[in-house]
């Protein structure tokens, strides 16, 4: 056996004792009143156990705006950007309904303030919308991943101008938004290279379990979170280019 095959078996205890002390904070958490503030508490403890668990450690730069109000549009790479922006922002993401019916998680990130919609579903976009709104007039703010899909995150998909439109006052200019940049490196801030890039990117039909494995048998790694300029944009398709193009430009600046 080779000694990086040796190396990997400490990484996956600390990722068992790791995934179980989440579950025991997840336990109470779940249990607890929806207005509980022990809920919050709980939660940024079980985010920060879970991404620990994978050698993860996440470095801010710059800040976030009041969440209150602030619609937060990020890049998606992999699962493990919902702990990370679970941790730094108080927010809810906005996820496709298919989320809900994952064993555990859907239960943990429903609970957690994930609001998810069925784009498909027209009829259900009053709806959709309202929660949305509810989430956006309350303490809490929203993030939205306007990719519609994980990337590799070695640069950004189209973001998608349609995915804008569910959030209440975006196309009035009214929401407040503040684009996110996500970004993977070692922990000594060496880039990835594209293979390791790829074992990082939960993408398409990648089981969870073989991920996370892999994931927790790669080492260190640093999670890079970069709350951009807000943007003030009324029309929708604008709005969705120019945070399209704050994160393009951090990641070409990060190369």
């Amino acid at each position: 056996m080779s000694l990086d095959k040796l190396a990997r078996w400490p990484r996956y205890g600390r990722m068992a004792v790791g995934v179980a002390l989440f579950l025991v904070l997840a336990m109470p958490w779940l249990m607890m009143p929806a207005g509980w503030r022990a809920r919050r508490c709980l939660a940024v403890m079980a985010w920060r156990v879970l991404l620990r668990s994978f050698g993860i450690t996440v470095e801010v730069h710059g800040a976030p705006m009041p969440a209150a109000g602030t619609l937060y549009v990020a890049n998606h790479i992999s699962w493990t950007d919902i702990p990370v922006l679970g941790l730094v922002t108080r927010a809810a993401f906005v996820a496709k309904d298919d989320m809900r019916g994952w064993p555990l998680i859907g239960r943990l990130t429903a609970e957690y303030g994930c609001v998810f919609v069925e784009r498909e579903r027209r009829g259900k976009v009053g709806a959709q919308a309202a929660e949305l709104a509810s989430h956006l007039e309350a303490e809490r703010g929203l993030v939205l991943f306007p990719e519609g899909t994980t990337g590799l995150g070695d640069g950004v998909l189209p973001f998608r101008s349609s995915l804008f439109a569910l959030v209440p006052g975006v196309g009035e200019g009214t929401a407040r938004v503040q684009p996110i940049t996500l970004r993977y490196v070692h922990a000594d801030g060496r880039v990835f290279n594209a293979q390791e890039q790829r074992q990082i990117a939960w993408i398409g039909d990648d089981e969870l379990l073989p991920h996370a494995l892999t994931l927790a048998g790669m080492g260190r790694i640093r999670a890079e979170v970069w709350f951009e300029t807000p943007i003030e944009a009324g029309d929708r398709k604008a709005l969705a280019r120019a945070c399209e193009a704050a994160v393009v430009a951090r990641l070409g600046s990060c190369a």
